[in-house]
């Protein structure tokens, strides 16, 4: 599992991109979120968009250094964003020695 935030900002307000739309992964094609919820992810006080993605699903392989995010407001904007990601080997809670996770820098 993967999380992603996507952050209220000045007058950026995360409530208003349209779940529908959302896609992250390697290019940010790739996957819909399994899961999503809002909170202040970064105790700035003002509610944030918080994603939860399947790494299988994501097109994110071992040493890739970035992730990205596509989606599309309410109202018809597009928006994206990207950010640096390290990946590791180590061992899944319900998986094999040598899965690939992803974990933000």
């Amino acid at each position: 599992m993967i999380p992603v935030a996507i952050l209220s900002a000045g007058t950026f307000d995360a409530a208003t991109v349209d779940p529908a739309s959302i896609k992250f992964g390697a290019t940010g094609t790739e996957q819909a979120p399994f899961r999503m919820l809002f909170e202040d992810v970064d105790a700035d006080r003002d509610i944030d968009m918080k994603l939860f993605f399947k790494a299988r699903g994501t097109g994110i392989n071992c040493g890739d250094t970035s992730a990205s995010l596509t989606a599309e407001t309410i109202s018809g904007q597009d928006i994206e964003g990207s950010d640096s990601i390290r990946t590791e080997t180590g061992r899944a809670r319900r998986g094999p020695l040598g899965v690939c996770v992803a974990i933000r820098d």
